[in-house]
């Protein structure tokens, strides 16, 4: 047994943990990014779903790929931003 006469020493503090900054701006960048993605890629399908030949899908592809790499690059900075 412990000596009654030895005072027990306090628990140490508990500090909460600090919590990420900037979770905001990383759930816009990743909401903003998905949307860009799904619209593109509809507008895609859109345009080249009669096409039997796929003659209109490089044509999709071509005008679509600035706003499907802009949609990515906001996923992936949303996504850096959630993981912090």
């Amino acid at each position: 047994m412990s000596d009654p006469s030895v005072p027990v020493p306090p628990p140490p503090p508990i500090h909460p943990s600090p919590q990420p900054k900037d979770r905001g701006l990383g759930w816009f960048f990743a909401v903003t990014g998905s949307i860009v993605l799904l619209l593109t890629l509809g507008c895609i399908l859109a345009v080249t779903w009669g096409d039997r030949d796929m003659e209109m899908l490089g044509i999709g592809l071509l005008c679509g790929s600035p706003t499907l790499i802009l949609g990515g690059v906001f996923l992936w900075l949303g996504s850096r931003r959630l993981k912090r």
